[in-house]
């Protein structure tokens, strides 16, 4: 939550099928970034979670970087009420952009359609201004079953669009597929207390990225006070809502070494990472 020395603000990219995401953008974003493996030139939709400073001031750094990258197709904002005002005011220093910029402003409940069949949903935290967190849904096309298109004598050139889950030439998808299959979850919580709705929210996530601001149990009142959690509450979080991974992040500049409470995280959730700067996985369909 405070860039340090060797500790840059925490900020998640996610990349589905050549398509890159980012959620949330602190000041450094774009020098974190140089680590990792991803593109600017394939960053085309930025999720914000609230516009206090450590989420949302190295926009126009990683705007400038997406420039000088080459892309030309439109970059999407996303983000909270109150998003309008805070990035107009921080494209006065960028100048003009080769690409359109789009802002979208979503509340709490909302569903919106991502590139890549990608599917987002949003639940409004508690926190001390208007706050967001956010589900990444990639569903999963049910199994193609050859045999059986074979079988009703569906032409060869309609499989394609029948396993897409298009009706065509008179065919319909769940004559040649099976049943349905399991995706993906991506969930994106930062910052909040927790409180109830919290897990039904991110239930089942193949990875949850949560905030873990405090991690000592003495600072659960600070905690409640600042919109924020404690490592025992994040790790609560996951085991309630069946999370299968878990990641921690966005710490109190009071934790000097987060990773040293990782032995502590673990007993309390098995499959739980203390987050660092170049942490990376790959999700992938079961």
């Amino acid at each position: 939550m405070m860039p340090l020395p060797g500790r840059p603000l925490s900020a998640t990219a996610f990349r589905i099928d050549g398509e890159v995401f980012l959620f949330d953008c602190g000041e450094g974003t774009q020098v974190a970034w140089r680590a990792g493996p991803f593109s600017y030139r394939a960053l085309g939709t930025i999720l914000i979670s609230h516009v206090h400073a450590d989420h949302i001031a190295g926009l126009p750094g990683v705007l400038f970087q997406i420039a000088f990258a080459g892309r030309t197709e439109p970059v999407r904002i996303i983000g909270p009420e109150g998003l309008y005002p805070i990035v107009e005011a921080l494209l006065t220093i960028v100048g003009g952009l080769p690409f359109d910029l789009q802002l979208e402003e979503v509340g709490n409940g909302a569903s919106v359609e991502l590139p890549k069949g990608a599917t987002l949903t949003t639940l409004e935290l508690q926190h001390r201004r208007t706050c967001l967190g956010y589900v990444v849904d990639l569903p999963r096309a049910p199994e193609f079953l050859p045999e059986r298109a074979r079988a009703l004598g569906v032409p060869v050139q309609h499989w394609n669009t029948l396993q897409r889950g298009q009706s065509v030439g008179g065919f319909d998808p769940a004559d040649v597929t099976g049943p349905p299959r399991p995706g993906l979850r991506l969930a994106l919580i930062t910052d909040t207390s927790t409180f109830p709705a919290l897990a039904p929210f991110v239930a089942n996530s193949d990875l949850l990225v949560c905030e873990s601001t405090y991690i000592l149990d003495e600072d659960v009142d600070r905690a409640a006070e600042r919109g924020h959690m404690t490592l025992r509450q994040a790790t609560a979080l996951a085991q309630e809502a069946g999370a299968k991974r878990l990641w921690l992040t966005h710490f109190s500049p009071k934790v000097e070494q987060p990773r040293a409470h990782e032995p502590a995280a673990r007993a309390l959730f098995e499959h739980c990472d203390i987050g660092y700067s170049g942490l990376h996985t790959e999700l992938s369909f079961p």
